[in-house]
């Protein structure tokens, strides 16, 4: 069975249209990667500097542990440290895992 996650993100102030042209253009040696790792889709919403992200994928803490040894999603995780606010130990995006309320 798949799972969706939920993911939630913040843009630094005033970098919402360069995240959005970075994202118009995603890498597709990156997208190849998340989907050799059971990643089926990504989704991203904004609302002002807010991201919300819904993640369809086979095994959520499994890709992402992959994706970080990666060098294709290390080069992207470095563009993208530009626009997203960084986590306190300085180690990449601060991300929160939103809990799901519904599902059918």
């Amino acid at each position: 069975m798949t799972e969706i996650i939920g993911l939630r993100t913040r843009l630094k102030p005033g970098m919402g249209d360069a995240y959005e042209r970075a994202h118009a253009e995603v890498w597709p040696e990156l997208v190849g990667v998340q989907r050799g790792l059971g990643i089926h889709h990504w989704l991203i919403f904004r609302h002002g500097d807010e991201l919300f992200h819904a993640v369809e994928c086979d095994d959520f803490d499994r890709a992402v542990a992959a994706l970080a040894l990666h060098p294709v999603d290390q080069r992207w995780q470095a563009e993208m440290s530009h626009y997203v606010v960084e986590s306190d130990d300085g180690e990449g995006a601060a991300v929160d895992r939103l809990r799901l309320v519904y599902r059918r």
